[in-house]
């Protein structure tokens, strides 16, 4: 399939970037009851994960992005995880049964990132189908016409990606145990430099930014609220997405 420039491209994220800024207004989510129990400034800490953590402005977003890629490579390689956890032996002693769900817990967490960015992919081959190019000038109707181009079923798909994401986020006894274990990663590493290289470093750096903001969110709600939170988000994406084919459908 033909591709679309790097300008498409970025004006596509930014414009996703800006519908998710949007949608998670206060005055938006306060459209949902599932968010009710939830104070204000709790709701505008989720807005600020999204924002930063998890659609950062594009040139921090590329960044992440690279470093998610290289923390996934070394949470799921036997051969990089084989030297830290002998280095990081105390602690895996110490956490004992927990470590197995700790590790799924940042693993999990980690795929469930990289699983959001596949609507964006999607969004880029609608603009390849559509003929857009660098120069074009890409209004909301224009990426309106790209987000209704995907399959209902792909969209469905994904908004349940970025559930998942939360649902591991909400784990906080296990994202506490994985932030732990990834500074004694970021700590063993030093003592095998021919293996890690600064790359992997920095990809459980921020890997684990993005884990210890998601902890630093939910640590702050009641237990029994994340269901209702989970199930707002999942309304809140619906929703926008229902309306950007109604949307579609008056052009």
């Amino acid at each position: 399939m033909a591709s679309v420039s790097k300008e498409i491209q970025r004006k596509i994220i930014e414009f996703y970037r800006s519908e998710l800024k949007r949608r998670y207004q206060l005055k938006n989510v306060r459209r949902f009851s599932d968010f009710d129990p939830i104070p204000d400034e709790q709701i505008a800490a989720l807005r600020e994960y999204f924002l930063q953590r998890i659609y950062p402005p594009i040139k921090e977003r590329e960044a992440l992005d690279h470093a998610i890629d290289r923390l996934g490579i070394v949470l799921t390689s036997p051969r990089h995880l084989r030297p830290l956890m002998s280095i990081a032996l105390k602690t895996i002693w110490r956490l004992g049964i927990k470590l197995p769900s700790a590790i799924s817990a940042g693993t999990a967490t980690v795929d469930a990132y990289r699983e959001t960015r596949k609507l964006e992919g999607l969004l880029f081959e609608s603009a390849a189908r559509l003929k857009i190019a660098a120069g074009d000038v890409v209004g909301r109707e224009t990426m309106i016409r790209l987000i209704t181009e995907v399959p209902a079923k792909d969209v469905e798909r994904l908004i349940h990606d970025i559930l998942k994401l939360f649902h591991a986020l909400s784990n906080t006894e296990m994202l506490r145990v994985a932030v732990e274990l990834m500074n004694q990663f970021i700590a063993a590493m030093k003592h095998h430099p021919a293996l890690f290289t600064d790359e992997d470093a920095e990809g459980v750096a921020l890997g684990k930014e993005v884990v210890e903001g998601g902890l630093a969110l939910f640590v702050h709600i009641e237990p029994s609220h994340f269901p209702g939170i989970i199930k707002g988000i999942e309304a809140i994406e619906f929703d926008w997405y229902q309306t950007a084919c109604q949307d579609a459908e008056a052009l």
